[in-house]
């Protein structure tokens, strides 16, 4: 009897131990899980394929930490898409743990598959703390398909906000309301085109901060060997501007025109104050707005893609004293850092506040009625 006793205290003992070592519904509570997204179905594969390598090849974490978590998406030209995790072995090696893989004809610019890994890595590591990359093609606020087909005369744009896949494309509020499943510490978009203040907006209750550029990106992208580490071990902050100077640093040791570079981070908290201090410029001078000559402000587009020019620059050219006071006290705020080359290939980088915006054209009424069901037109009323 005494014996059964001391067996069934040592059971017991040891079941606690275990519960108390092992408990998945603390370990959530303490995690942070990092998704990396790389839509690469497209004509960028093998510059995503590159990039992944450097994934591999940065500091991973360990393979028995359980609070911080690095999963990627990858999904390559004539590739199966796979989610998995990375970390690295006992000896320092990266080892890649399959956690899902998907049909071959999945479309990964659909909000449907983003919803479905986001869901998909939540359920194998759920985490208190969620941060995001995403890469692929974009164009930042405009309607899907209008970039490369701008079907004005026609009545309708064609059937990109984010990715490409064989001609599909996320919408930036399809894009918006998918990603609304978790809140975001911070959001990367290794991708062209995104630094529009209707981008920013459309997303600022999605995440705390935001890291994209005006212009285009060039195919290296971001050196991932070097900032994977702060993501995880630096305050949310502190870590996007180190992304940010890593980033300005890979493209200011380069010559040429590869020594090309935007990017900018915006704190989402103080976005509303931005539009706020916006609205009342874009009432009082509306017809200013639409007769604006538009060569003479910062543009942030190459072949007559002209759809992106400076904030700062574009405000300042119809705004009161008074009013572009209170305008560069909010911009000042909500774009926390910013850095740009002289010239991004063939623009020149005069003025750079970080981000652009839409310059309407009243012939543009496709576009405009788009426009139109942004929230930041909604804040700023921008297009009437």
């Amino acid at each position: 009897m005494k014996r059964s006793l001391f067996l069934l205290l040592a059971m017991a003992c040891f079941t606690l131990c275990l519960s108390g070592c092992h408990n998945p519904e603390r370990e959530a509570r303490n995690r942070q899980a990092v998704l990396v997204v790389i839509s690469g179905n497209n004509s960028l594969s093998p510059e995503g394929q590159d990039d992944y390598a450097s994934l591999k090849q940065s500091w991973l974490p360990k393979e028995n930490d359980r609070e911080h978590i690095l999963l990627v998406y990858h999904h390559f030209i004539d590739q199966n898409p796979v989610l998995l995790r990375l970390y690295q072995d006992r000896k320092g090696n990266p080892v890649e743990e399959i956690i899902q893989e998907y049909p071959f004809e999945t479309n990964s610019a659909t909000p449907q598959t983003l919803a479905a890994v986001i869901a998909d890595a939540e359920k194998a590591w759920p985490a208190a703390r969620h941060g995001m990359i995403l890469w692929s093609h974009a164009t930042g606020f405009l309607p899907p398909g209008y970039y490369i087909s701008p079907k004005e005369q026609a009545g309708g744009a064609s059937l990109l906000s984010f990715a490409e896949d064989h001609g599909t494309e996320i919408d930036l509020l399809d894009l918006r309301q998918t990603l609304s499943q978790h809140h975001y510490d911070f959001l990367v978009f290794d991708c062209c085109l995104m630094a529009n203040v209707e981008v920013a907006y459309e997303l600022r209750n999605c995440c705390d901060y935001i890291v994209f550029s005006p212009t285009e990106i060039l195919s290296d992208g971001f050196p991932y060997e070097k900032i994977v580490q702060p993501l995880f071990t630096q305050s949310a902050e502190e870590a996007m501007k180190f992304v940010c100077k890593s980033y300005m640093d890979l493209y200011l040791s380069q010559s040429g025109i590869y020594r090309s570079a935007t990017i900018s981070l915006v704190r989402t908290a103080d976005l509303e104050a931005l539009a706020a201090a916006c609205r009342p410029i874009f009432q009082n001078h509306r017809d200013q707005i639409l007769t604006i000559n538009r060569s003479g402000i910062q543009p942030y587009f190459r072949y007559d893609k002209h759809w992106y020019y400076d904030l700062d620059d574009f405000v300042g050219h119809v705004a009161s004293d008074s009013e572009y006071r209170s305008f560069i006290t909010a911009l000042d705020r909500a774009v926390i850092y910013k850095d740009a080359t002289e010239a991004f290939l063939s623009i020149d980088i005069n003025n750079y506040s970080g981000l652009s915006i839409y310059i309407p054209r009243a012939e543009y009424t496709v576009l405009n009625n788009y426009y139109k069901t942004l929230q930041w037109n909604r804040a700023t009323g921008l297009v009437q």
